[in-house]
């Protein structure tokens, strides 16, 4: 999935039962969802890291890149 614009909005909301759901926005209002629900287990799970990255589809000599200044955790 291709975000134009220079800011997005990444989330994940942890339910009660240790299910962590991943989305993302453009407008910091509506979230889509990304990937697949998490189960955090106790054992499994003892902290989270955070990382951002780009992938692509194509050769490695066309693909493009991401470029990030920062990102803060709220």
């Amino acid at each position: 999935m291709k975000l134009d614009g220079g800011t997005f909005w990444l989330r994940v909301r942890v339910q009660e039962d240790a299910v962590c759901n991943f989305s993302f926005s453009t407008d910091r209002k509506t979230f889509a969802l990304i990937g697949q629900p998490f189960n955090a287990r106790q054992g499994r799970w003892i902290g989270a890291k955070v990382g951002i990255f780009a992938v692509g589809k194509g050769a490695a000599s066309e693909m493009g890149y991401a470029d990030y200044e920062w990102f803060r955790v709220e």
